[in-house]
């Protein structure tokens, strides 16, 4: 029995520990602890965090019944999102979470989400924590491609994953029912080659 999440190499050779925490210059993503109830609170209880989402704000037995929940998901558990909280450096605090959910046969395509509570948004922490994750999946854990989604509507999400480099792939027409009405979904991915040639460019 095994409680550690580790990462198994197509090729014969010795499994590798899962590269997490994941420090930036200012944060620090990684698993939530029980302790983080508070700030979880204070973020995923803001209802206009959730205009353009699908999920809804959760009140205090929510963020405690997902907290106990979190510890038995591994990184490649089916159907369950795997969570990473954005932990500020500087002082001690939540301001947000990640989330990566794997899809394919082959468990090397996941969708990924990010959420940066409002007071810390427009600060540059939703970018520094996604590129991040991008290293995270492309480098850390090799996947092959990476995927998510926004409201059509929602021009800040859209401009920030254009700055992030990911490619438009498609905008489906009233594809999802959020919140009463029939809205379009607008699509963006990467793949590891793509995300490579941003890594050589961004170095030149």
């Amino acid at each position: 029995m095994c409680n550690e999440s580790l990462i198994v190499p197509a090729a014969p050779g010795a499994s590798t520990r899962v590269p997490l925490p994941i420090e930036t210059p200012r944060l620090r993503l990684r698993r939530l602890q029980p302790a983080d109830w508070k700030d979880l609170l204070e973020l995923v209880s803001d209802e206009e965090l959730f205009r353009f989402s699908e999920g809804e704000p959760l009140d205090e037995p929510g963020v405690l019944a997902w907290l106990e929940r979190d510890p038995h998901v591994r990184l490649t558990t089916p159907n369950q999102p795997f969570c990473l909280a954005l932990e500020r450096l500087d002082e001690p605090k939540v301001i947000g979470y990640a989330t990566l959910e794997f899809s394919g046969p082959d468990r090397r395509q996941a969708a990924f989400n990010l959420l940066v509570g409002r007071p810390f948004q427009r600060q540059g922490y939703g970018l520094e924590a996604a590129d991040a994750l991008l290293g995270f999946c492309f480098q850390g854990i090799r996947l092959h491609r990476v995927f998510t989604s926004c409201d059509s509507r929602n021009a800040a999400a859209r401009h920030f994953l254009e700055r992030l480099g990911l490619r438009q792939e498609g905008e489906f027409i009233e594809d999802k029912f959020v919140k009463g009405e029939w809205i379009n979904s607008v699509w963006y991915a990467a793949l590891a080659r793509e995300y490579q040639e941003g890594v050589e460019a961004a170095a030149s």
